[in-house]
């Protein structure tokens, strides 16, 4: 599959085994979706919905969200090397969490 661009839209979708690398997504509802075996690497997201959404072997390497909606979104079994919060590098936080649950 070629990198799309998909703007103002909402789709509930089921994607298997799929490349959308270098897509653009702008105020777009992925509501309710399932994402298997998907390349995202490079993609770009703004304004966007994911809430219970489910992603199993996802790759985001390199992609961009911005104003994005991950309500419900259970996130197990990754790497989250680069990944960064607000500029909050993810791993930084969770060995924070650890460090304060452990105390």
């Amino acid at each position: 599959m070629s990198a799309i661009v998909l703007k103002r839209c909402h789709y509930q979708l089921e994607v298997q085994d799929a490349n959308l690398a270098n897509s653009s997504f702008e105020d777009v509802g992925f509501v309710g979706s399932s994402f298997n075996l998907v390349s995202m690497e490079k993609a770009e997201f703004t304004k966007v919905s994911m809430a219970d959404a489910n992603f199993k072997g996802i790759r985001f390497d390199n992609a961009r969200f911005e104003n994005a909606n991950f309500v419900n979104t259970d996130i197990r079994a990754s790497n989250y090397e680069g990944l960064r919060i607000e500029g909050i590098l993810v791993t930084d936080m969770l060995a924070a969490y650890g460090a304060r649950a452990a105390a």
